[in-house]
């Protein structure tokens, strides 16, 4: 296929190499766009894919605001209470793996997370777009990786202006949301945890799991004890008693389906915080981490420390 390669200037004086997503050409006829992709390979699409599969589930709710032509996402999405608002009620759940159901869908567009094992499998059925969970150079949006990748949904669906204008909307939603909370946050630090069968599992800043509404949106700040924790190990797993030194006021713990029993008082007891100030929310819900789910877990938490 013929390209008229589009020339980026910026790319030329930076770094020839540097990986990000975005449009290097566009055929003579306009019905195929070429991308540069992360992982510094381009990748032939169709200009307005109608038939699209996505498997990344923080992808769904994006691709619902852009208004792409969805017809499969990750079954996971199907755990959200907003599965329907996320999906357009359209969208059928596709398991991880079940490629026949994939084929008979006849994608023209699927996209992905980097180390999918049916990768491979995938490119035979229709073009494939890996996307790993990392910022990108050419994203307005820097270091907010919740809205990075909508913006690279955006270049991939080829609505990059539209993907652009809805997070600038929404950080100035987001401001109005910080205000609104600002008398109980103001001062106030916390900690995020998801309850696991072995433990918790605790989260840094951008990280999913209601980090980017407890410490982007709504600005909570972190305890020092809490930031030595994170230099020292990081995100990762964590016993209670391991989390003991650390100061926070507030706690928010994800929580799964009929595993809310005691939690709260548990977390409450050991870290000493108080039972008002641990909250807990839908893991299934809001580990999609989509932007519709980022402002839905902000307007909940809202209230549930109001």
């Amino acid at each position: 296929m013929k390209m008229r390669l589009m020339i980026v200037i910026l790319s030329a004086l930076l770094l020839p190499a540097c990986s990000s997503f975005r449009e290097t050409g566009v055929s003579d006829d306009g019905e195929i766009r070429q991308i540069m992709t992360e992982h510094s390979e381009e990748i032939e699409l169709p200009s307005n894919p109608e038939r699209v599969v996505l498997f990344r589930a923080i992808d769904a709710g994006n691709a619902e605001l852009l208004g792409s032509d969805t017809r499969a996402v990750t079954g996971i999405v199907e755990d959200s209470r907003y599965a329907r608002e996320l999906t357009g009620g359209d969208a059928v759940y596709l398991e991880h793996g079940d490629l026949q159901s994939l084929k008979g869908i006849d994608p023209d567009l699927i996209v992905t997370y980097t180390t999918d094992e049916y990768l491979f499998d995938y490119q035979e059925i229709a073009p494939t777009v890996q996307v790993n969970y990392s910022t990108s150079t050419f994203s307005p949006f820097k270091e907010r990786l919740y809205l990075t990748h909508l913006f690279n949904l955006g270049v991939i669906l080829n609505r990059e202006e539209k993907a652009e204008a809805i997070g600038d909307e929404w950080l100035e939603e987001a401001t109005r949301l910080q205000r609104e909370a600002a008398d109980i946050v103001a001062g106030n630090t916390a900690m995020v945890l998801s309850k696991e069968e072995d433990g918790y599992f605790l989260y840094e800043e951008y990280a999913g799991f209601g980090t980017e509404a407890v410490y982007d949106v709504l600005k909570f700040g972190i305890d020092e004890t809490l930031e030595a924790e994170f230099e020292e190990r990081g995100s990762g797993p964590e016993t209670l008693r391991d989390l003991e030194g650390v100061e926070t006021d507030y706690v928010f713990v994800s929580v799964r389906e009929g595993g809310q029993e005691d939690v709260g008082e548990e977390v409450s007891e050991t870290l000493g915080v108080p039972r008002e100030n641990v909250i807990l929310l839908d893991y299934g819900t809001y580990r999609l981490n989509d932007l519709i789910s980022v402002e839905k877990q902000t307007e909940e938490i809202i209230e549930k420390i109001e």
